[in-house]
Parts: structure tokens; sequence; C-alpha cells
């Protein structure tokens, strides 16, 4: 996993285990390192001490320490400035951003905000701004902008409380949303900018604009999405129930993008399913999920998902998919135009499965899969990486076909082959699920002899031990007899 991607899920998640020994240790060595004027020397030397660390176990630990040694914040700020303009490695940057924090000034705005521009340094950053520049609040609007992943979403939260009209609004209609998921801020955005009052028109907020509408609606539905899950939902939300009454009233009747069908869909769901405690008798509840699906009704909902799927190149087709399941309509033939057209999307791969009405169509679209993918670039053998991120489209393909072949026997074992060599530790999971659904048909020689030798090569124990046991079920062992 990506060091950003750690950092957010521990501040967010798992919880940080503090190394104050390691914070003492390293505080030591700044003590001893700016007790005289020093040089460059000692600022690389130290640069790479920091790189050793993990950043974020630390981060909390300096602030007393570096006072009880009388470190001079002004040789410390120094030594933080230097790294973090010439640092190599993002631990020591990391570490250099909270020196800067403790004891830096107004002189640090520019260099902060720059590299707070940079998902992996804005949580950081974006504390070191708090702490060492008298009104923070422009510059972590300025990064919350200019960042869409994991450093939004620490940006924003460092954004509660601001009074300013033109954040407030954005918040509300774009800024909460986020590359990692948006149910993330939803819940913070809802309580700490008005959500209620924007709807209602009681407070600063006021003015139901389009895209506040469209703001509203991906607020309600990331909740509605979050209920139970990463972040708070609906049921934590005290304005919740009247936020979504008065949101019914207000796209009653407004033509609407596809984005607010995908919202309306998602809290419908929510309602009509076994919502959480909205503060109102269950009857209230159903009866406001009656009025979301009279508003999914309407004809026009049917004829802009159509639209919207009858061009197969649209960079945007997979948004109206989910949609078009959740009307009642299966356009099969409409996403097989689409996967002619753009081979790598796997999410279209996964709706074609899904609606192929029969184990005819389902066993096309394998064939249809191994003409298109190039296996032979993906035949590469095991390693320990993962199939996320650009430069992976055709793995993410083959592991999406992969899940869906268990439920249609022998069919596409060329995709199983190089399943099992393929560089990505999920690709080869979803091989080895495929060979346990069919392990009550005869399995092919070759098929065989492949697992044999995928074991003495996989490098993941989970992995190797499915295989093993699979080839035990099946009368062979992990080498030939």
């Amino acid at each position: 996993m990506s060091s950003v991607f750690l950092d957010g899920v521990r501040t967010h998640h798992s919880g940080i285990d503090a190394d104050t020994r390691q914070a003492d240790t390293l505080v030591e060595a700044i003590a001893r390192a700016v007790k005289n004027p020093v040089g460059t020397a000692v600022f690389q030397h130290l640069h790479d001490v920091f790189a050793g660390t993990d950043a974020l176990t630390v981060a909390d630990h300096f602030a007393d320490p570096l006072a009880e040694r009388k470190a001079p914040p002004a040789r410390v700020r120094e030594l933080a400035r230097w790294i973090a303009e010439y640092g190599t490695d993002r631990n020591a940057l990391k570490i250099a951003l909270v020196l800067l924090g403790l004891c830096g000034d107004e002189r640090e705005r520019d260099l902060l905000v720059l590299l707070g521009s940079l998902d992996e340094f804005a949580l950081y950053a974006a504390v070191a701004l708090w702490r060492a520049v008298p009104d923070p609040e422009p510059d972590l609007f300025l990064i919350a902008r200019r960042t869409t992943g994991w450093g939004r979403i620490h940006a924003v939260k460092r954004l509660r409380g601001a009074a300013d009209p033109a954040i407030r609004a954005w918040l509300l209609r774009e800024g909460f949303r986020n590359g990692v998921m948006d149910s993330y801020l939803a819940h913070f955005v809802a309580v700490n900018f008005g959500l209620v009052e924007a709807l209602t028109g009681e407070g600063p907020e006021a003015g139901t604009d389009e895209v506040l509408l469209d703001g509203a609606g991906r607020l309600l539905s990331a909740m509605a999405m979050a209920e139970g899950g990463v972040a708070e939902g609906l049921a934590d939300y005290p304005g919740a129930f009247t936020a979504l009454e008065r949101y019914a009233e207000l796209v009653e009747g407004v033509p609407a993008p596809l984005g607010r069908l995908a919202d309306l869909t998602r809290i419908r769901l929510y309602l009509l399913g076994i919502p959480g405690d909205l503060g109102r008798p269950a009857e209230e509840v159903a009866r406001l999920g009656r009025r979301f699906s009279r508003l999914l009704e309407h004809p026009e909902w049917t004829d802009l998902v159509r639209a919207h799927l009858a061009d197969p190149e649209r960079e945007d087709f997979g948004a109206a998919l989910w949609p078009a399941h959740e009307l009642g309509l299966r356009p099969f033939d409409d996403v097989l135009r689409r996967l002619r057209v753009a081979p790598r999307d796997a999410a279209a791969w996964a709706w074609a499965f899904r609606w192929a009405s029969s184990q005819e169509r389902a066993t096309g679209l394998v064939e249809l899969d191994e003409t298109l993918l190039p296996l032979d670039r993906l035949d590469t053998g095991p390693t320990d990486v993962a199939a996320v991120g650009p430069g992976y489209e055709d793995e993410q393909v083959l592991e999406q076909v992969l899940r869906c072949m268990a439920r249609i026997p022998g069919s596409g074992r060329s995709l199983v082959r190089v399943g099992l060599r393929n560089r990505c530790v999920a690709v080869r999971a979803s091989a080895v699920r495929v060979l346990e659904a069919w392990q009550d048909r005869p399995l092919s020689v070759g098929i065989v002899s492949l697992l044999r030798s995928a074991v003495r090569e996989e490098p993941d124990p989970k992995i190797r031990k499915r295989m093993e046991l699979l080839l035990e079920r099946l009368g062979f062992g992990s080498e030939p007899a």
C-alpha cells in the first residue's frame, strides 16, 4: 500500500501506534546538531536519520521534548527548511514539515502550500499551517482545492469553523468530493457547514442553485452509503430527515443530470431498507422513502439512461450502468458495444456478466475477453504486487472476468492459465477461485501441470496453500508422482 493511503487509513481507522522512544531519539539528535551553527553536511545527515522513521508515529511527540532541551527555534527552523526544500525522502520531508509547524512562521506559507498541494504531504502541511501561521484558512482552502484524494480529506477536516462564505459554499457544492470516498467528508461537511440551512434558506449558505442541489444530493447519498461503514452516516446526522425532505421538495419536477438519478436511487434504497434512527417515527421515514420512489417513476429517467448508453465511446459511459440496473433495465447490447471499443473498462465487464441472460451469452463474453486481452503480456510470472492504479488496467479486467467465470464451468481456460501466472496477487487468487469452483469437473493435464508449477513459484503463502489444497482435493500432489 502507498504511504499516503496508509497515513489516511491510520488517521481515520486503525489508529497510530506512537513511537515516543524514537521521537525522543530524533529530538536528541536535533538538539545536539543545532546547539551550534551548522551547515549542509549536518542537514544531510539528519535528513538520512529522519528517512528511517515512520513519520506518522512520531509527528505528535516533538513539541515538549524540543522545549525541554532548549533547542534554538531559529536553528531548528533552518534545519527543517533545508530538508523541506532539498530532501529526497518522503518521511524526512514529513518530519521537516512537523518541525516547521513548531518553529516556523509566516515565511513558511508558500512552501507549506506548495508541498501541501501533494496528497502525500497535505496532512503534515495542513497541521504545520495551523501551528505556524496566524490565519491559515485561505492556505488550507487552496490546498483543499488543489488536492483530490487523501490530501483533500485532510485539508477539509482542518477547515472546521471556516466563516468565509466562499469556502462554505464550495464545501457544500464540491469540496467534499474526493478520489478516495465521498463518505469520508459528507457528514463532516453537512454538519459543520450548514447543509440544512442552505436547503431551507435559513442561513448564510442559502440559495438553492442547481450546483447546490447536486452537491446536497451527493452529500445525502454518500451518508446513506456510509451507514455502518467507513464514516458517519445519515443516522449520525441530526438534520438528516429535514435535509432529505427539503431536498425531495426542491428536485421534484426539475430537469436533472444523470448523477442526480444515482443519488436519488441510493437515498431511496436506504429509506426503504432498514434505515437508522433519523429522529422521526418509522412511518414518517417510510413515507419519505415512498416519496423518493415516486420521484424515480418519471419516464424521463429511463430516456436519460438510454440516451447516455447509446454512445459506447463516452468517457462517463459507466455512470449510467448502476442506475440502469436500478430502473429495471438490462442494456446488455449497449454494454457489449462498449466492451468492443473500450475493452479495459472493468466495470462494464462486470455488468455485462451480470446481465448475461443465458449461459451462451456468458460464454460468449469469456471468448470475447480471450480475443481482446493481450494474454501474452499478462503471462508475466508471479510477484507480490497488487492490480491497483494506472498501468494495471488489463489485470483489473482479467481479475473481473475471472471472478465471473466461476459460474461458467470449463470456459476460458486460457484466461485461467494466464491468471495463475500473472504478476498481481488478486488476479492469481481469482484464477485459483475459478478452479476451486470447477473442481467437480475433470481438469486437463495441462492445467494440473501448470497448477503444480504455480505452487512452486507462488510467493504469497495464502494463495500457495489454496493451490496445494486444491491439488489434494483433485487427487494430485504438488509434485508429479
